[in-house]
Protein backbone atom coordinates (compact mmCIF):
# COMPACT_ATOMS: atom_id res chain seq x y z
CA UNK A 1 0.00 0.00 0.00
CA UNK A 2 1.25 3.43 -0.94
CA UNK A 3 -0.37 6.38 0.83
CA UNK A 4 -0.08 9.78 -0.83
CA UNK A 5 -1.19 13.31 -0.02
CA UNK A 6 -0.89 16.63 -1.83
CA UNK A 7 -0.71 20.28 -0.86
CA UNK A 8 -2.80 23.08 -2.30
CA UNK A 9 -1.62 26.60 -3.24
CA UNK A 10 -1.79 27.68 0.42
CA UNK A 11 0.38 24.69 1.51
CA UNK A 12 -2.55 22.94 3.25
CA UNK A 13 -2.85 19.17 2.89
CA UNK A 14 -5.51 17.98 0.45
CA UNK A 15 -6.51 14.70 -1.18
CA UNK A 16 -4.28 13.90 -4.15
CA UNK A 17 -5.99 14.16 -7.54
CA UNK A 18 -6.80 10.93 -9.38
CA UNK A 19 -4.56 11.96 -12.28
CA UNK A 20 -1.56 12.00 -9.95
CA UNK A 21 -2.43 8.53 -8.64
CA UNK A 22 -2.73 7.18 -12.19
CA UNK A 23 0.62 8.70 -13.18
CA UNK A 24 2.34 7.23 -10.11
CA UNK A 25 0.79 3.82 -10.84
CA UNK A 26 1.92 3.97 -14.45
CA UNK A 27 5.48 4.92 -13.41
CA UNK A 28 5.77 2.26 -10.70
CA UNK A 29 4.25 -0.45 -12.90
CA UNK A 30 7.43 -0.75 -14.96
CA UNK A 31 9.50 -1.52 -11.82
CA UNK A 32 7.26 -4.02 -10.07
CA UNK A 33 7.47 -7.79 -10.28
CA UNK A 34 4.62 -9.65 -11.91
CA UNK A 35 3.38 -10.93 -8.55
CA UNK A 36 3.51 -7.49 -6.90
CA UNK A 37 0.44 -5.36 -6.37
CA UNK A 38 0.54 -1.68 -5.46
CA UNK A 39 -2.48 0.03 -3.98
CA UNK A 40 -2.25 3.82 -4.13
CA UNK A 41 -4.44 5.25 -1.38
CA UNK A 42 -5.25 8.67 0.01
CA UNK A 43 -3.55 9.49 3.30
CA UNK A 44 -5.84 10.57 6.10
CA UNK A 45 -5.18 14.08 7.43
CA UNK A 46 -5.49 14.48 11.20
CA UNK A 47 -5.78 18.15 12.14
CA UNK A 48 -4.50 18.95 15.60
CA UNK A 49 -4.11 21.95 17.84
CA UNK A 50 -1.78 22.57 20.76
CA UNK A 51 -2.70 24.25 24.04
CA UNK A 52 -0.11 24.98 26.70
CA UNK A 53 0.35 26.83 29.95
CA UNK A 54 3.75 27.94 31.17
CA UNK A 55 5.38 29.78 34.06
CA UNK A 56 7.46 32.69 32.78
CA UNK A 57 10.46 34.22 34.52
CA UNK A 58 9.15 37.35 36.30
CA UNK A 59 11.95 39.44 34.76
CA UNK A 60 10.70 38.57 31.24
CA UNK A 61 7.80 39.96 29.22
CA UNK A 62 5.08 37.27 29.20
CA UNK A 63 3.65 38.23 25.81
CA UNK A 64 7.05 38.15 24.12
CA UNK A 65 7.90 34.76 25.64
CA UNK A 66 4.51 33.32 24.60
CA UNK A 67 5.06 34.57 21.05
CA UNK A 68 8.48 32.91 21.00
CA UNK A 69 7.05 29.59 22.20
CA UNK A 70 4.24 29.73 19.65
CA UNK A 71 6.71 30.59 16.90
CA UNK A 72 8.95 27.64 17.84
CA UNK A 73 5.96 25.27 17.95
CA UNK A 74 4.79 26.55 14.55
CA UNK A 75 8.21 25.83 13.07
CA UNK A 76 8.33 22.35 14.59
CA UNK A 77 4.78 21.49 13.47
CA UNK A 78 5.39 22.70 9.91
CA UNK A 79 4.13 20.05 7.52
CA UNK A 80 7.64 19.75 6.03
CA UNK A 81 8.70 18.09 9.30
CA UNK A 82 6.07 15.33 9.20
CA UNK A 83 5.69 12.16 7.19
CA UNK A 84 2.79 9.79 6.68
CA UNK A 85 2.53 7.38 9.65
CA UNK A 86 4.95 9.44 11.78
CA UNK A 87 3.81 9.65 15.41
CA UNK A 88 3.72 12.93 17.31
CA UNK A 89 6.08 12.64 20.28
CA UNK A 90 4.86 14.63 23.27
CA UNK A 91 8.31 15.00 24.83
CA UNK A 92 9.51 16.77 21.65
CA UNK A 93 6.74 19.34 22.07
CA UNK A 94 7.46 19.64 25.78
CA UNK A 95 11.19 20.21 25.10
CA UNK A 96 10.43 22.95 22.58
CA UNK A 97 8.30 24.78 25.11
CA UNK A 98 10.57 24.19 28.10
CA UNK A 99 13.79 25.09 26.28
CA UNK A 100 12.54 28.53 25.27
CA UNK A 101 14.51 31.22 27.08
CA UNK A 102 12.40 32.71 29.87
CA UNK A 103 10.32 29.61 30.61
CA UNK A 104 10.63 28.35 34.18
CA UNK A 105 8.08 25.52 34.04
CA UNK A 106 5.48 23.93 31.78
CA UNK A 107 2.24 23.51 33.72
CA UNK A 108 0.22 21.92 30.92
CA UNK A 109 0.63 20.82 27.32
CA UNK A 110 -2.20 19.21 25.39
CA UNK A 111 -2.68 18.10 21.82
CA UNK A 112 -6.29 18.15 20.69
CA UNK A 113 -8.06 17.15 17.52
CA UNK A 114 -9.88 19.84 15.58
CA UNK A 115 -12.48 18.59 13.14
CA UNK A 116 -15.35 19.79 10.98
CA UNK A 117 -15.95 23.50 10.37
CA UNK A 118 -15.02 26.00 13.04
CA UNK A 119 -15.30 29.78 12.47
CA UNK A 120 -15.28 29.32 8.67
CA UNK A 121 -12.16 27.15 8.84
CA UNK A 122 -12.37 23.64 7.38
CA UNK A 123 -10.72 20.80 9.27
CA UNK A 124 -10.47 17.04 8.82
CA UNK A 125 -12.63 14.32 10.31
CA UNK A 126 -12.66 13.54 14.06
CA UNK A 127 -9.81 11.66 15.72
CA UNK A 128 -9.53 10.63 19.37
CA UNK A 129 -6.14 11.88 20.56
CA UNK A 130 -6.51 10.59 24.12
CA UNK A 131 -7.12 6.96 23.14
CA UNK A 132 -4.31 7.12 20.55
CA UNK A 133 -1.68 8.07 23.12
CA UNK A 134 0.83 5.25 23.56
CA UNK A 135 3.98 5.64 25.66
CA UNK A 136 4.04 9.44 25.25
CA UNK A 137 3.32 9.36 21.52
CA UNK A 138 0.17 10.22 19.62
CA UNK A 139 -0.14 7.53 16.98
CA UNK A 140 -2.46 8.23 14.09
CA UNK A 141 -4.44 5.62 12.19
CA UNK A 142 -2.55 3.73 9.45
CA UNK A 143 -1.82 5.98 6.49
CA UNK A 144 -2.37 9.25 8.35
CA UNK A 145 -0.42 12.46 8.76
CA UNK A 146 -0.69 15.14 11.44
CA UNK A 147 -1.23 18.77 10.44
CA UNK A 148 -1.68 22.03 12.31
CA UNK A 149 -3.91 23.49 9.62
CA UNK A 150 -4.21 27.06 10.90
CA UNK A 151 -1.26 27.66 13.25
CA UNK A 152 -2.33 31.23 14.03
CA UNK A 153 -5.50 29.87 15.64
CA UNK A 154 -4.64 26.27 16.53
CA UNK A 155 -1.60 26.86 18.75
CA UNK A 156 -2.59 28.69 21.91
CA UNK A 157 -0.71 29.41 25.09
CA UNK A 158 -1.11 31.05 28.46
CA UNK A 159 1.47 32.34 30.89
CA UNK A 160 1.21 32.56 34.66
Amino acid sequence: QLFIISRDATKKLVVAPDTLKKNIARYLNQYRLISDAIDILDARVVNVGINFEVVVDPSQNKKVILQQVISRLRSFMDIKNFQIDQPMIMSDLMNIVFNTVGIIAVNDLKVKNISGTYKNRQYSEPFDVKSSMVKGMVIGPPGSIFEVRFPDFDIQGAAV
